[in-house]
Protein backbone atom coordinates (compact mmCIF):
# COMPACT_ATOMS: atom_id res chain seq x y z
CA UNK A 1 0.00 0.00 0.00
CA UNK A 2 3.43 2.21 0.69
CA UNK A 3 4.32 2.27 -2.70
CA UNK A 4 1.21 2.19 -5.15
CA UNK A 5 0.24 5.52 -5.35
CA UNK A 6 3.85 6.91 -5.85
CA UNK A 7 4.47 4.09 -8.74
CA UNK A 8 0.91 5.65 -10.03
CA UNK A 9 2.84 9.01 -9.73
CA UNK A 10 6.05 8.01 -11.20
CA UNK A 11 3.86 6.25 -14.04
CA UNK A 12 2.53 9.50 -15.15
CA UNK A 13 5.21 11.49 -14.99
CA UNK A 14 7.44 8.57 -17.37
CA UNK A 15 4.49 8.76 -19.75
CA UNK A 16 4.44 12.53 -20.45
CA UNK A 17 8.06 12.40 -20.60
CA UNK A 18 8.02 9.74 -23.75
CA UNK A 19 5.42 12.24 -25.19
CA UNK A 20 7.57 15.32 -24.82
CA UNK A 21 10.58 13.92 -26.62
CA UNK A 22 8.56 14.02 -29.94
CA UNK A 23 7.07 17.18 -28.78
CA UNK A 24 7.57 21.86 -28.76
CA UNK A 25 8.16 23.02 -25.49
CA UNK A 26 4.30 24.50 -25.02
CA UNK A 27 2.13 24.98 -22.29
CA UNK A 28 -1.63 24.58 -21.78
CA UNK A 29 -2.91 26.39 -18.62
CA UNK A 30 -6.41 25.56 -19.49
CA UNK A 31 -5.54 21.83 -18.31
CA UNK A 32 -3.57 23.05 -15.07
CA UNK A 33 -4.80 22.72 -11.97
CA UNK A 34 -7.25 26.19 -11.59
CA UNK A 35 -5.25 27.28 -8.35
CA UNK A 36 -1.91 27.21 -10.28
CA UNK A 37 -1.79 30.23 -12.46
CA UNK A 38 1.28 28.94 -13.86
CA UNK A 39 3.24 26.32 -14.43
CA UNK A 40 5.91 27.95 -11.78
CA UNK A 41 2.83 28.08 -9.30
CA UNK A 42 2.04 24.52 -10.38
CA UNK A 43 5.88 23.22 -9.59
CA UNK A 44 5.75 25.20 -6.26
CA UNK A 45 2.76 22.95 -4.95
CA UNK A 46 4.23 19.42 -6.07
CA UNK A 47 7.13 19.80 -4.26
CA UNK A 48 5.38 21.12 -1.30
CA UNK A 49 2.89 17.96 -1.45
CA UNK A 50 5.69 15.83 -2.06
CA UNK A 51 7.49 17.47 0.63
CA UNK A 52 4.53 16.96 3.32
CA UNK A 53 4.36 13.72 1.83
CA UNK A 54 8.11 12.91 2.33
CA UNK A 55 7.47 14.58 6.29
CA UNK A 56 4.45 11.95 6.70
CA UNK A 57 6.99 8.87 5.64
CA UNK A 58 9.50 9.78 7.66
CA UNK A 59 7.45 9.92 10.69
CA UNK A 60 5.94 6.55 9.75
CA UNK A 61 9.18 5.10 9.59
CA UNK A 62 10.26 6.63 12.64
CA UNK A 63 7.33 5.47 14.72
CA UNK A 64 8.31 1.99 12.91
CA UNK A 65 11.56 2.28 14.53
CA UNK A 66 10.49 3.01 17.86
CA UNK A 67 7.66 0.25 17.67
CA UNK A 68 10.66 -2.25 16.77
CA UNK A 69 12.68 -1.26 19.60
CA UNK A 70 9.71 -1.46 21.99
CA UNK A 71 9.12 -5.01 20.75
CA UNK A 72 12.88 -6.15 21.25
CA UNK A 73 12.62 -4.20 25.23
CA UNK A 74 9.38 -6.32 25.74
CA UNK A 75 10.92 -9.55 24.64
CA UNK A 76 13.60 -8.87 27.42
CA UNK A 77 11.02 -7.03 30.23
CA UNK A 78 8.99 -10.49 29.13
CA UNK A 79 11.94 -12.32 30.36
CA UNK A 80 12.83 -10.55 33.60
CA UNK A 81 9.93 -10.67 34.35
CA UNK A 82 9.53 -14.59 34.26
CA UNK A 83 12.82 -15.05 36.22
CA UNK A 84 11.73 -12.22 39.09
CA UNK A 85 8.38 -14.33 39.21
CA UNK A 86 10.32 -17.56 40.33
CA UNK A 87 12.56 -16.25 42.25
CA UNK A 88 9.88 -14.52 44.22
CA UNK A 89 8.28 -18.02 44.04
CA UNK A 90 11.30 -19.50 45.86
CA UNK A 91 12.01 -16.95 48.23
CA UNK A 92 8.38 -17.30 49.47
CA UNK A 93 8.73 -21.24 49.62
CA UNK A 94 11.69 -20.97 52.07
CA UNK A 95 10.14 -18.59 53.80
CA UNK A 96 6.75 -20.52 54.43
CA UNK A 97 8.95 -23.17 54.96
CA UNK A 98 10.57 -21.69 57.64
CA UNK A 99 7.48 -21.18 59.72
CA UNK A 100 5.57 -24.28 58.81
CA UNK A 101 9.09 -25.88 60.62
CA UNK A 102 9.15 -23.16 63.79
CA UNK A 103 5.26 -23.76 64.43
CA UNK A 104 6.49 -27.53 63.94
CA UNK A 105 8.98 -28.36 66.27
CA UNK A 106 8.08 -25.90 68.32
CA UNK A 107 4.41 -25.08 69.11
CA UNK A 108 5.08 -22.83 72.20
CA UNK A 109 7.62 -20.96 70.29
CA UNK A 110 11.09 -20.92 70.34
CA UNK A 111 11.61 -17.47 72.41
CA UNK A 112 9.17 -19.13 75.15
CA UNK A 113 11.15 -21.92 75.42
CA UNK A 114 14.62 -19.93 75.75
CA UNK A 115 12.63 -17.75 78.67
CA UNK A 116 11.73 -21.24 80.19
CA UNK A 117 15.16 -22.59 80.29
CA UNK A 118 17.10 -22.95 83.68
CA UNK A 119 20.59 -23.60 82.44
CA UNK A 120 22.47 -19.90 81.85
CA UNK A 121 24.83 -21.31 79.62
CA UNK A 122 21.89 -23.38 77.62
CA UNK A 123 19.78 -19.74 77.85
CA UNK A 124 23.24 -17.76 76.33
CA UNK A 125 23.54 -20.24 73.36
CA UNK A 126 19.93 -20.55 72.62
CA UNK A 127 20.19 -17.00 72.83
CA UNK A 128 22.93 -16.71 70.13
CA UNK A 129 20.61 -19.19 68.21
CA UNK A 130 17.60 -17.33 68.02
CA UNK A 131 19.52 -14.16 67.23
CA UNK A 132 21.47 -15.51 64.30
CA UNK A 133 17.82 -17.42 63.11
CA UNK A 134 15.73 -14.36 63.80
CA UNK A 135 18.33 -12.33 61.19
CA UNK A 136 18.55 -14.93 58.68
CA UNK A 137 14.34 -14.77 58.91
CA UNK A 138 14.57 -10.84 58.76
CA UNK A 139 17.02 -11.31 55.73
CA UNK A 140 14.80 -13.82 53.82
CA UNK A 141 11.95 -11.63 54.48
CA UNK A 142 13.38 -8.63 53.16
CA UNK A 143 14.77 -10.61 50.02
CA UNK A 144 11.13 -11.23 49.30
CA UNK A 145 10.13 -7.30 49.68
CA UNK A 146 12.92 -6.46 47.48
CA UNK A 147 12.10 -8.80 44.66
CA UNK A 148 8.97 -8.41 44.87
CA UNK A 149 9.22 -4.83 44.31
CA UNK A 150 11.24 -5.71 40.92
CA UNK A 151 8.65 -8.15 39.57
CA UNK A 152 6.16 -4.94 40.30
CA UNK A 153 8.44 -2.68 38.71
CA UNK A 154 9.66 -4.63 35.41
CA UNK A 155 5.49 -5.73 34.90
CA UNK A 156 4.75 -2.01 35.15
CA UNK A 157 7.88 -1.15 32.53
CA UNK A 158 6.68 -4.01 30.39
CA UNK A 159 2.75 -2.62 30.24
CA UNK A 160 4.31 0.55 29.57
CA UNK A 161 5.60 -0.48 26.64
CA UNK A 162 3.00 -2.52 25.07
CA UNK A 163 1.10 0.81 25.55
CA UNK A 164 3.67 3.07 23.65
CA UNK A 165 3.61 0.10 20.84
CA UNK A 166 0.02 0.95 20.37
CA UNK A 167 -0.20 4.29 20.56
CA UNK A 168 2.77 4.59 18.09
CA UNK A 169 0.90 1.95 15.28
CA UNK A 170 -2.36 4.19 15.96
CA UNK A 171 0.04 6.93 14.76
CA UNK A 172 1.30 5.39 11.97
CA UNK A 173 -1.95 4.87 10.43
CA UNK A 174 -2.96 8.43 10.75
CA UNK A 175 0.92 9.20 8.91
CA UNK A 176 -0.34 6.38 6.55
CA UNK A 177 -3.36 8.29 5.77
CA UNK A 178 -1.72 12.04 5.39
CA UNK A 179 0.52 10.07 3.10
CA UNK A 180 -1.91 8.85 0.71
CA UNK A 181 -3.87 12.14 0.96
CA UNK A 182 -0.68 14.28 -0.08
CA UNK A 183 0.34 11.67 -2.83
CA UNK A 184 -3.69 11.93 -4.48
CA UNK A 185 -3.05 15.54 -4.50
CA UNK A 186 0.20 16.03 -6.15
CA UNK A 187 -1.30 12.48 -8.24
CA UNK A 188 -4.58 15.01 -9.03
CA UNK A 189 -2.51 18.01 -9.79
CA UNK A 190 -0.38 16.33 -12.44
CA UNK A 191 -3.25 14.48 -13.90
CA UNK A 192 -4.37 18.04 -14.74
CA UNK A 193 -1.35 18.81 -16.67
CA UNK A 194 -0.24 18.26 -20.25
CA UNK A 195 2.89 15.66 -21.27
CA UNK A 196 5.19 18.89 -21.88
CA UNK A 197 3.67 20.95 -18.64
CA UNK A 198 4.72 17.59 -17.02
CA UNK A 199 8.21 17.55 -17.96
CA UNK A 200 8.45 21.34 -17.31
CA UNK A 201 7.20 20.61 -13.65
CA UNK A 202 9.74 17.52 -12.65
CA UNK A 203 12.24 18.32 -15.24
CA UNK A 204 15.69 19.72 -13.98
CA UNK A 205 16.47 16.63 -13.40
CA UNK A 206 20.51 16.78 -14.69
CA UNK A 207 21.30 13.26 -13.38
CA UNK A 208 19.35 11.38 -14.94
CA UNK A 209 19.71 10.29 -18.48
CA UNK A 210 17.05 10.55 -21.10
CA UNK A 211 17.73 6.85 -22.57
CA UNK A 212 17.59 5.29 -19.64
CA UNK A 213 21.22 4.73 -19.39
CA UNK A 214 23.07 5.30 -15.77
CA UNK A 215 24.38 9.17 -14.99
CA UNK A 216 28.49 8.55 -14.33
CA UNK A 217 29.56 8.52 -10.76
CA UNK A 218 31.80 11.57 -9.79
CA UNK A 219 35.38 10.63 -8.62
CA UNK A 220 35.11 11.19 -4.30
CA UNK A 221 38.16 11.67 -2.52
CA UNK A 222 37.32 9.74 0.60
CA UNK A 223 38.50 6.37 2.10
CA UNK A 224 37.17 3.84 4.30
CA UNK A 225 33.37 3.19 5.46
CA UNK A 226 32.38 6.49 4.27
CA UNK A 227 33.99 5.75 0.86
CA UNK A 228 32.18 2.51 0.84
CA UNK A 229 28.82 4.13 1.36
CA UNK A 230 29.61 6.73 -0.87
CA UNK A 231 30.46 4.14 -3.64
CA UNK A 232 27.23 2.56 -3.07
CA UNK A 233 25.15 5.49 -2.79
CA UNK A 234 26.50 6.61 -6.07
CA UNK A 235 25.81 3.49 -7.76
CA UNK A 236 22.71 4.43 -7.35
CA UNK A 237 21.97 7.58 -9.64
CA UNK A 238 19.58 7.31 -11.53
CA UNK A 239 16.87 4.95 -9.30
CA UNK A 240 13.91 6.67 -8.94
CA UNK A 241 11.99 7.63 -5.77
CA UNK A 242 9.89 5.54 -3.86
CA UNK A 243 8.32 6.53 -0.19
CA UNK A 244 9.44 3.85 2.12
CA UNK A 245 11.98 2.15 -0.30
CA UNK A 246 15.36 0.89 0.66
CA UNK A 247 16.05 -0.86 -2.55
CA UNK A 248 17.14 -2.91 -4.82
CA UNK A 249 16.07 -0.37 -7.63
CA UNK A 250 13.95 2.76 -5.54
CA UNK A 251 14.55 4.32 -3.12
CA UNK A 252 13.56 6.81 -0.54
CA UNK A 253 16.29 9.47 1.14
CA UNK A 254 16.57 7.39 4.99
CA UNK A 255 16.65 4.28 2.49
CA UNK A 256 19.28 5.04 0.79
CA UNK A 257 21.61 6.18 3.32
CA UNK A 258 20.84 3.37 5.66
CA UNK A 259 21.28 1.06 2.87
CA UNK A 260 24.85 2.97 1.40
CA UNK A 261 26.23 3.05 5.53
CA UNK A 262 24.81 -0.81 5.57
CA UNK A 263 26.90 -1.57 2.58
CA UNK A 264 30.12 -0.29 4.96
CA UNK A 265 29.12 -2.22 7.69
CA UNK A 266 27.51 0.60 9.96
CA UNK A 267 23.70 -0.44 10.74
CA UNK A 268 21.39 2.69 10.36
CA UNK A 269 17.39 2.94 11.18
CA UNK A 270 15.38 3.41 8.34
CA UNK A 271 14.27 7.15 9.51
CA UNK A 272 15.94 10.42 8.98
CA UNK A 273 15.14 11.50 12.49
CA UNK A 274 16.39 8.80 13.86
CA UNK A 275 19.76 8.35 12.09
CA UNK A 276 20.14 12.23 12.88
CA UNK A 277 20.86 10.80 16.38
CA UNK A 278 23.22 8.75 15.81
CA UNK A 279 27.29 8.93 15.56
CA UNK A 280 29.00 12.44 16.27
CA UNK A 281 27.39 15.81 15.80
CA UNK A 282 29.92 17.59 13.06
CA UNK A 283 29.62 21.40 12.04
CA UNK A 284 29.09 22.26 8.41
CA UNK A 285 32.37 23.95 8.19
CA UNK A 286 33.78 20.58 9.30
CA UNK A 287 32.49 18.15 6.71
CA UNK A 288 33.74 15.66 5.16
CA UNK A 289 32.92 12.97 2.60
CA UNK A 290 30.26 10.41 4.07
CA UNK A 291 28.85 12.74 6.55
CA UNK A 292 24.85 12.47 6.89
CA UNK A 293 23.49 15.49 6.45
CA UNK A 294 20.00 16.32 7.75
CA UNK A 295 16.97 19.01 6.71
CA UNK A 296 14.18 20.85 7.66
CA UNK A 297 13.20 21.13 11.34
CA UNK A 298 11.89 18.35 12.61
CA UNK A 299 14.31 16.54 10.54
CA UNK A 300 12.35 15.41 7.27
CA UNK A 301 15.37 14.30 4.93
CA UNK A 302 18.83 13.30 4.65
CA UNK A 303 21.52 13.08 1.65
CA UNK A 304 25.38 12.08 2.24
CA UNK A 305 28.15 14.62 1.78
CA UNK A 306 30.46 13.46 -1.20
CA UNK A 307 32.57 16.82 -0.90
CA UNK A 308 32.62 20.29 -3.11
CA UNK A 309 29.84 21.72 -1.66
CA UNK A 310 27.52 18.22 -3.01
CA UNK A 311 25.30 15.76 -1.45
CA UNK A 312 23.86 12.64 -2.97
CA UNK A 313 20.24 11.35 -2.21
CA UNK A 314 16.86 10.30 -3.15
CA UNK A 315 14.92 13.37 -3.60
CA UNK A 316 11.54 12.82 -4.26
CA UNK A 317 8.78 11.36 -6.64
CA UNK A 318 9.33 11.93 -10.05
CA UNK A 319 12.79 12.34 -9.79
CA UNK A 320 15.71 10.07 -8.86
CA UNK A 321 18.60 9.52 -6.83
CA UNK A 322 20.58 12.56 -7.86
CA UNK A 323 23.91 15.04 -7.17
CA UNK A 324 22.93 18.54 -6.09
CA UNK A 325 24.17 21.22 -3.85
CA UNK A 326 24.31 20.85 -0.01
CA UNK A 327 22.15 23.61 0.30
CA UNK A 328 19.57 23.05 -1.81
CA UNK A 329 17.08 22.58 1.31
CA UNK A 330 17.37 24.23 4.66
CA UNK A 331 20.17 22.45 6.27
CA UNK A 332 19.63 21.69 10.27
CA UNK A 333 22.29 19.63 10.84
CA UNK A 334 25.62 16.99 10.30
CA UNK A 335 26.46 13.56 11.82
CA UNK A 336 29.50 12.18 11.55
CA UNK A 337 28.69 7.74 11.46
CA UNK A 338 31.55 6.09 9.97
Amino acid sequence: MRNGRTMTLRAAVVAGTGVVMMATLTASPSAADPDATNLADAKRQVEKLSHQAEQANERYLELAHEVETARKQIRHLKADVADQKAQVEEIRSEVAGVIADQLTSSPMGTTTQLLNSDDADDFLEGLTVLQSYNATQADQLSSFEDETARLKSRTKMLKSKLAVISDAEEEMDEQQEKLDEKVAEAEALVERLTPVEREQVYGGDTQTSRDGDRPSAPKVDASGRAKAAIDFALAQLGEPYSYGAAGPSSWDCSGLTMAAYGAAGVSLPHSSSAQAGMGTSVSTSSMSPGDLVFYYSPVSHVGIYIGDGQIVHAPRPGRSVEIVSVNTMPLTGVRRVG
